[in-house]
């Protein structure tokens, strides 16, 4: 007999009173939240919940309805390992009986039964499960057949994060079922908004009881002195391996018999293993084989898509397997105590990149702490640079890049928005590219390919000339990376900035895969496959033309923190003008305008040439702001935020993706555009405001963009939903510092005498 947690037995009860309480509600698809850390014992916990409540609800006299059944769905075999567990529980009771889909009998569920359904197996019209027949043996049907006898239905959403949300299918069998009760069971609960009833274990609670560490620490006592010619992937799987080997020796002190285990994650997050993934597999191996840790001697482990090796028992505490390679997508719920230590590999600049739990390392194996303290702590070991590491208060199950995420309060306003859909058949960088490079470079750095504008110098020598005079760091002998170090991570640190950093440089091979990736990253809208071997030949002959450089020392030159910011903006120009090209040969005809409504996204993944800056009234919070914004765009931030009591929000919009806010203009150049309006801004009487910051002479199309979106404003404006906007520019400096647009047309950015001032504490 299972003995319960304090904890345990207080959200059991809360349970039951919460579900009393609803059954008592009108209506169906009542939704309560089961709100539980990993490592809990939520599963434990809902068993205890069941049986009590199917052996008191007979004698609640207050309730008509005294017969209960539940359904318990969970994705992939999540749900075969809690019928297991609830099996075994409830083996020696009578009130509850756990079924699976083939055990029903009578064509009905009767009161006590929990019926366990896959999600994936029920989620296709073809499934027989769902699709009607003559007999009509299906769970809809079974379902319906119960309520003829008086049975109620309790639906329980077993981490449904992962599949309640997944669109219409989801929510149309949930409805078909519409149970009286939907309980939704996850640490990362999603409808909290509309949840009628909520009950939550807090993590501290849980690491109270000692059912799991007390914290983790990232990069314990990395050291880059140590580096000696070693890839930093070599390094952190050093530590990693004499981290476990310190627990080890610490339960073995304490004559516990205990191997814990080191998870190794790939990589990269698709299903099936890439070339990266290979690339890490193969190092990692080899280096392993020299610790005498091999497939063939059961000490290594190994869960890929196209291979499974030595998972037989591996979750017992003493198995002699010391380490487990794995990538993102090992078993939900799959539940290994002993896993102490866990290293990640992962692309370092990858934009959309978003670690998945530390929970895995969490639970204590025997459910208590112990005198030594480094066994009450998890240890997670990453090669993720300091600037792409946000650490939350009570997320610890995550590290993640720079995220954003859209306040609660917000109220959709549905803007009407235009995206310009230029792409021709061939999606990819043309030949054409390498010349474009080179314009906007001559454009932007000012630089020579020929001797006549040289003078009496040598090419390379004025290029590296203008270079330096352009803050361009050409003397580079290593490219380095920042990785935290000795981080601790606990449930009530709040966000952290991390400050202990080591440096590592990276090697030759390192570098060729990271540029790569660089190279992947800023190809604006082209197919990566296709034009990132453009780009790369491209930015390699630019530094052989202009500088008579090398290979290796043109990645160096890009990839150094401080010129990088640079080179993406020589991309960004090069792309401009070859979309340009391509849009000479393009028919006008071709182009294709999508109009959608926009509003502020719900996320937005912020990559590493942002930095987090303190803005209350951003739409996003945190606010991330671009490394090289131009001073009139701070300037503008810091007075809405100086205003923010007259500001319900404002947010700082994209400036090329189809889900950031535009509108369309005629260029100078003849040619329908894009203009990504700088801010969009919602004061608290309503009125929206869409500005640019501009200086007068900061663009050639500065009056075509603002009398666009004067347009704009006259034929969306509502009473219901009024809007103002234009292009602004600053006036004076300090307490004096006006911000001032034109309410109407025009024809010369100098002429303002007829501007009017942006107040928010007016309202305009």
């Amino acid at each position: 007999m299972i003995i319960l947690k304090s904890y345990q037995q207080e959200a059991v009860d809360d349970l039951i009173k919460s579900t009393y309480s609803l059954l008592r509600t009108p209506g169906g698809r009542l939704k309560m939240i089961f709100d539980a850390p990993t490592g809990a014992g939520k599963t434990v916990t809902m068993a205890a919940f069941i049986n009590k409540f199917c052996e008191e609800l007979p004698d609640k006299i207050d309730l008509e309805q005294k017969q209960v059944a539940f359904v318990w769905i969970a994705p992939n075999q999540l749900h075969l390992q809690s019928f297991d567990s609830l099996k075994s529980y409830f083996s020696e009771l009578r009130s509850v009986k756990p079924i699976r889909f083939e055990d029903i009998t009578d064509r009905r569920l009767k009161a006590g039964e929990v019926l366990f359904l896959n999600w994936q197996s029920i989620n296709k019209e073809s499934n027989l499960f769902i699709k009607d027949n003559e007999n009509d043996q299906t769970i809809i049907g079974y379902i319906n057949n119960s309520r003829l006898h008086n049975i109620e239905i309790i639906l329980i959403l077993d981490e449904a994060h992962l599949f309640a949300s997944k669109g219409k299918a989801a929510q149309e069998f949930m409805q078909s079922i519409y149970a009286k009760i939907e309980i939704e069971v996850s640490a990362t609960p999603m409808f909290r908004q509309s949840a009628k009833k909520s009950v939550q274990i807090t993590r501290h609670e849980v690491i109270e009881a000692g059912m799991i560490k007390k914290g983790v620490v990232l990069n314990p006592l990395l050291n880059s002195h140590e580096q000696n010619q070693k890839s930093l992937n070599q390094i952190l799987l050093e530590q990693a391996l004499a981290k476990k080997k310190q627990l080890e020796n610490g339960y073995k002190k304490l004559g516990i018999n205990i191997n814990p285990l080191l998870l190794i994650q790939l990589p990269n997050d698709s299903k099936s293993e890439t070339v990266i993934d290979l690339k890490v597999v193969d190092e990692i191996t080899s280096l392993l084989k020299i610790k005498n840790i091999t497939e063939e001697n059961h000490r290594l482990a190994t869960w890929l898509s196209s291979k499974k090796v030595n998972l037989d028992f591996i979750e017992k505490p003493d198995s002699m397997v010391d380490v487990l390679l794995f990538k993102q997508a090992i078993a939900l719920g799959w539940d290994c105590p002993r896993a102490a230590v866990l290293l990640i590999f992962r692309e370092i600049k990858e934009e959309t990149f978003t670690i998945q739990t530390v929970g895995r390392i969490l639970r204590m194996p025997e459910q208590k702490h112990y005198q030594d303290l480094s066994l009450n702590y998890g240890y997670v070991f990453t090669n993720l640079s300091r600037d792409v590491i946000n650490i939350v208060k009570d997320d610890m199950d995550y590290i993640v890049q720079n995220k954003a995420i859209r306040s609660n309060g917000y109220k959709p306003i549905g803007l009407n928005s235009f995206f310009i859909n230029t792409r021709l058949e061939r999606n990819r960088l043309s030949s054409k590219f390498r010349r474009c490079l080179y314009d906007a470079a001559d454009e932007l750095f000012d630089l020579a390919t020929n001797p006549e504008v040289s003078g009496t110098e040598s090419i390379f020598i004025y290029n590296e000339r203008r270079f330096k005079e352009c803050f361009i760091e050409l003397d580079v002998n290593n490219i380095e990376i920042s990785i935290p170090k000795n981080v601790n991570l606990s449930p009530d640190i709040g966000v952290t900035y991390v400050e202990q950093v080591e440096r590592f440089a990276k090697t030759k091979s390192e570098l060729d895969i990271l540029f790569r990736q660089f190279c992947r990253n800023h190809v604006g809208k082209y197919a990566k496959v296709d034009s990132s071997p453009v780009l790369e030949l491209a930015l390699k002959l630019f530094f052989e033309d202009y500088l008579g450089a090398s290979e290796f020392q043109a990645i160096k030159i890009i990839l150094y923190d401080q010129n990088r910011p640079r080179f993406v903006d020589l991309i960004d120009r090069a792309i401009d003008k070859h979309e340009y090209l391509l849009k000479q040969k393009a028919s006008q005809a071709s182009k294709l305008i999508e109009e959608s409504k926009w509003d502020v996204p719900v996320e937005r993944i912020y990559n590493e040439f942002y930095r987090e800056q303190s803005a209350l009234t951003h739409a996003l919070q945190p606010f991330y702001e671009f490394i090289n914004t131009s001073k009139t765009e701070k300037e503008f931030v810091d007075y809405l935020e100086t205003n923010r009591e007259y500001i319900s929000w404002w947010y700082k919009n994209g400036v090329r993706n189809k889900e950031d806010f535009a509108i369309t203009y005629i260029g100078a150049d003849n040619i329908i555009k894009g203009f990504y309006v700088d801010f969009v801004i919602m004061l608290k009487n309503g009125l929206i405001a869409l500005f640019d910051t501009k200086t007068p002479d900061s663009d050639s199309d500065f009056c075509g963009k603002h009398n666009a979106l004067i347009q704009y404003v006259r034929e969306n404006t509502t009473p219901e939903k009024p809007i103002i906007g234009g292009i602004i520019v600053s006036k004076g400096a300090g307490k004096e510092q006006v911000w001032r647009y034109a309410p109407t047309e025009i024809t010369e950015p100098r002429i303002t005498s007829e501007w009017v001032s942006f107040i928010p504490a007016l309202g305009r």
